[in-house]
């Protein structure tokens, strides 16, 4: 459990470093956000690595990413101004967000690395520091179609990865070894 933590821990700085203001460094902290999401997906998956608990609670907080992680996807490629992307892309993830803050410190110490990658890809989007930093160039930078597509791809995937994880505890119960 602690080498797993401490992985999770160093992702997560890795992410935050990865945060900035041109729509490469913007897809790389999305993309970012979804690789540490798939660790965690990897280490809920290994049996014996977690308490059941800890685990379901981790499972219902990032339920929604698979979803925000697609829906973000297609919001980069809108026609949106960078305001109204930045507004609509953040409330995708208010909840899981907020879900990531209250789970228990055991818990939390799992997830340290998506609510760091997520909150390293916001800060990316704030109009407010767009405004300021993003060259006129920049601004018209369009997203990588090929990259938002494999990160809907591999948003889809966690999608069914988290559902599995959830039916295998509707099968065995919530107290099943994992």
């Amino acid at each position: 459990m602690k080498i797993n933590a401490n992985m999770l821990k160093v992702v997560a700085l890795a992410m935050v470093a990865l945060a900035g203001c041109s729509q490469n460094q913007v897809l790389a902290s999305l993309e970012a956000s979804v690789a540490a999401t798939e660790a965690l997906v990897v280490t809920l998956q290994a049996t014996g690595k977690m308490s059941p608990a800890t685990a379901s609670e981790i499972e219902s907080a990032i339920a929604g990413l698979p979803v925000a992680f697609r829906q973000t996807a297609t919001e980069l490629t809108s026609n949106d101004n960078t305001a109204e992307k930045a507004l609509k892309i953040s409330g995708y993830y208010a909840s899981t967000i907020a879900a990531l803050r209250m789970l228990p410190p055991d818990a939390r110490v799992y997830a340290t690395a998506i609510t760091a990658s997520i909150q390293a890809f916001l800060s990316g989007l704030r109009p407010a520091q767009l405004v300021r930093s993003v060259t006129p160039e920049v601004a018209r930078e369009k997203p990588d179609s090929k990259r938002l597509k494999a990160i809907s791809h591999r948003a889809a995937i966690l999608g069914v990865q988290l559902g599995g994880l959830q039916l295998q505890v509707a099968r065995t119960g919530p107290e099943a070894v994992r």
